[in-house]
Order: structure tokens, then sequence, then C-alpha cells
């Protein structure tokens, strides 16, 4: 259950960027890498989303759906993290880094779950 309010908060916020940029299209322009990190953002929410509610299903496709969150969001962190550290928003960007590991782990515990027998 964690995992779909997770993914709905990611589209949330996603959403919320991209009515920001809209009412602010006319008064400054927004860079490229700012909108692709938003669509990645919102992929992210969805593949969070997928993964609680396959998980809460207990579907085998829950392994599915936690790799392609885990792949994605580590793509992003990576791509994030290649700005200057000093800066703020990147030193903001640590509470994503810890979300990043509990989701690491669930993603490992969720790759256990096919072997113990608990997904169908």
């Amino acid at each position: 259950m964690f995992y779909v309010l997770g993914g709905l908060m990611l589209l949330y916020q996603a959403w919320l960027n991209w009515r920001l940029q809209r009412a602010l299209s006319g008064l400054i322009s927004v860079p490229m890498t700012e909108q692709v990190a938003d669509g990645v953002i919102a992929l992210g929410g969805l593949l969070v989303l997928a993964s609680g509610a396959a998980l809460a299903a207990l579907s085998a496709w829950a392994v599915v759906a936690f790799l392609a969150g885990w792949a994605i969001q580590a793509a992003y962190l990576l791509w994030a993290n290649r700005s200057d550290l000093n800066d703020p928003v990147a030193s903001g960007r640590q509470r994503s880094v810890h979300a990043f590991a509990g989701y690491t782990a669930a993603t490992g515990l969720v790759m256990w779950l096919p072997v113990a027998g608990v997904l169908g």
C-alpha cells in the first residue's frame, strides 16, 4: 500500500510541475532538461504505483514492476547527480537517495518472494 501512495504522490508532483510550467510559459522558458526530468518523475510514479498494486495483488508481475521502477529511479538519480553537489537543489536530493535505498531493499525482498512461493 505504501508504494501505491508513493506512486500517486510522484504523479501528483509531476502534474503540479507541468501546471506550473504551463502557467509560467509566457514569462520564462522552461529548459528541456526540466521537462525531461518531469517526464521521468511521472514514469517513475507510474512504475512505483504499478509495483505497489502488483504486490498488493500478490502477482508475479510485481517482480517486473519493481525492477522497472528500480531501473528508472537509478537512471534518474545518476542523471540528476551529474550537477554540482554544492548546489542547494542537488543537496536536497538526499531524500530521494534515501527513498531509493528503501525501494532497493523492497525490490530485493520482492525478488525473493517467488522463491518463497508467495507470488503466483
